[in-house]
This record gives C-alpha cells, sequence and structure tokens, in this order.
C-alpha cells in the first residue's frame, strides 16, 4: 500500500549490508539530516531544496512504514503504521506553515523512534554497543558554509565501512 521504489531501495541497500535493525538506525539518521537540511533551507528562504529535502526524508519514512510486517510484527507494526501517517503528515506541514517550528517537532519525533530502535538493535544484537552507531555524514549547514551543492546526496557509514546514500 505503501511501499514505494525509492524508500524500498534505499531500505534493501541498507539491510543487505547491515542487519536489519541497524539499517533502521541509519534510515532514521538520514531522515534527521534531511530534515535537518530542510529547515535550514526554510531559514534561508531556499524553499525549492526545502522542498526536496523532506520529499526525500518523507519517502525513506514511507519505505520504512511499507517494510513493516502485520503477520509477525504483533501490537507494533499497526501502531507503528498510524504513527508514520502522523509524521508523514507533519513532514508535509513543513512546506505549508510554521516550518522551523514543525521541523523541531519532526526532529524531536524522529531522534525519539531512532533512539528507541538503537536500544532495540542494542539488546538483539548484545555484541553492539551505543558507540557502535552509525555517524551521519554531511550534517546540515548553510548554503554559504557548503562546497557541494544543497541538493547532493548524503552519505550515512555504517559498521565496516559500510555506506548508504539517500
Amino acid at each position: 500500500m505503501y511501499k514505494t521504489p525509492y524508500g524500498n531501495s534505499v531500505y534493501s541497500q541498507a539491510s543487505q549490508n547491515v542487519s536489519p535493525l541497524k539499517a533502521v538506525v541509519m534510515l532514521y539518521e538520514g531522515m534527521i539530516r534531511l530534515i535537518g537540511e530542510a529547515k535550514v533551507a526554510d531559514k534561508e528562504g531556499r524553499f525549492e531544496d526545502r522542498f526536496n529535502a523532506v520529499e526525500k526524508a518523507s519517502r525513506v519514512l514511507l519505505g520504512l512504514q511499507g517494510q513493516l510486517d502485520f503477520e509477525n510484527g504483533g501490537d507494533v507494526s499497526p501502531v507503528l503504521h498510524e504513527y508514520y501517517d502522523s509524521l508523514f503528515m507533519r513532514m508535509m506541514q513543513i512546506n505549508s506553515r510554521n516550518g522551523q517550528e514543525v521541523a523541531d517537532d519532526v526532529l524531536a519525533s524522529l531522534s525519539e523512534l531512532k533512539r528507541t530502535w538503537e536500544e532495540v538493535h542494542k539488546q538483539m544484537e548484545p555484541s553492539n554497543t551505543a558507540s557502535q552507531t552509525a555517524p551521519v555524514q554531511g550534517q546540515p549547514q548553510s548554503q554559504s558554509q557548503s562546497n557541494q551543492p544543497y541538493g547532493s546526496q548524503g552519505k550515512i557509514a555504517g559498521d565496516k565501512g559500510t555506506e548508504i546514500v539517500i
């Protein structure tokens, strides 16, 4: 229903290189980076860049939503599905009103979910530690500080040199 080629390809790329739980954490990091970029673009009046960053983040979110397993996910899958719907709608609001405030709210939600998935990852794969969480490369910065075009792809580094391009 919500499967998107972009979201599925990003998740597939991630989960082939790292554990599925680590892939989810990395995708959250990518969405956080993208919404951060959208917030900077909004503040600088670069509305097309804001739109593009929100669009990419929302496609990743829809890809994650499309991967929910309702047969084996118990009560968690329907709850996450509804939460992802709500989060998607808030992402779309970044482009229409109070972009900074809505972006802050979305960033807080994404950060909380990322921390939750990191905890699940730690519990399910005890050999992992919090210090192994994938760092996000290309943190949001103002257009004047960046040497690359604003719309360039972001990369997320994972364990053992794994990189996911969003």
